[in-house]
């Protein structure tokens, strides 16, 4: 029986990984730990530390991260405990406590001013969102220069050569496992980060069929080369990526370029 192996060309979805707290956590609270690339570490190597807060009554759910002196790197609230949609003030800040981001998210979409600051307080952008959609944007050199055409507040990673070219490398590096003689339609979603380095990290599988299937998947995500990393006002940080890689029977080998076909 021959097997037609999709991959879905792009990538879909993307977030920032924000990422220590200081001694004496509160209860209840959860705690993780992050290095300097923001990608999670142990306690010993760590280098910023996050603390989840729960929701008690009249205050929403926080996520605060840390650095290692215990000043505020980013606070995050949250509509829900289980913090999937951003919901009002989002702060992040310099090692010296001078502000470096501000902005209000109304059902996770930014809505109002996003302000930035460079390190000595001057401002770096000035945009103004409508419910997640931007209404004018400004963006700033550190001498205060206004910068023409403007500069996007979040950029997402990119493949070298584009989604084609990510299309037509997977179906190069992907093999449909030989023990396997029949299988149905489906759809494998394979997660991973990208590092502000632009490397391919913690590869897992978000949505699988079996675990052959989803092993074949992984493996040849695995392989994928450096991207260029995704950046958020203009520094470059990493971000969670998913690709969905699908396997059709019978067939030949496509490449979908549209996101989730």
């Amino acid at each position: 029986m021959k097997i037609a192996l999709l991959v879905a060309g792009g990538l879909v979805g993307a977030a920032p990984a924000w990422a220590q707290a200081p001694q004496g956590c509160i209860k209840d609270s959860l705690v993780s730990f992050y290095d300097t690339d923001l990608l999670e570490a142990k306690p010993a190597n760590a280098y910023y530390t996050q603390v989840k807060l729960p929701a008690r009554a009249g205050a929403s759910a926080l996520t605060q991260i840390f650095f290692p002196d215990g000043r505020l790197y980013s606070e995050v609230s949250y509509r829900s405990p289980d913090r999937r949609v951003v919901q009002g003030p989002v702060r992040t800040w310099y090692p010296d406590g001078q502000p470096r981001l501000e902005y209000r998210s109304d059902d996770g979409k930014i809505d109002g001013y996003l302000r930035t600051y460079y390190p000595d307080g001057q401002l770096k952008r000035n945009d103004l969102y409508d419910h997640g959609r931007l209404i004018k944007g400004q963006y700033f050199t550190p001498e205060g220069q206004l910068v023409e055409p403007h500069v996007a507040f979040r950029q997402e990673p990119a493949f070298p050569g584009g989604n084609p070219a990510l299309v037509a490398y997977l179906q190069a590096h992907l093999t449909y496992p030989t023990s396997l003689t029949d299988v149905g339609d489906g759809q494998v979603l394979v997660g991973f980060t990208v590092t502000a380095r632009g490397d391919v990290t913690d590869v897992r599988v978000q949505s699988g069929i079996s675990p052959e299937l989803d092993a074949a998947a992984l493996a040849a995500v695995r392989t994928l080369p450096a991207f260029e990393p995704g950046r958020v006002d203009g520094e470059r940080v990493p971000m969670a990526m998913l690709v969905p890689i699908t396997f059709k029977a019978p067939g030949v080998i496509k490449a979908l370029r549209q996101l989730g076909l």
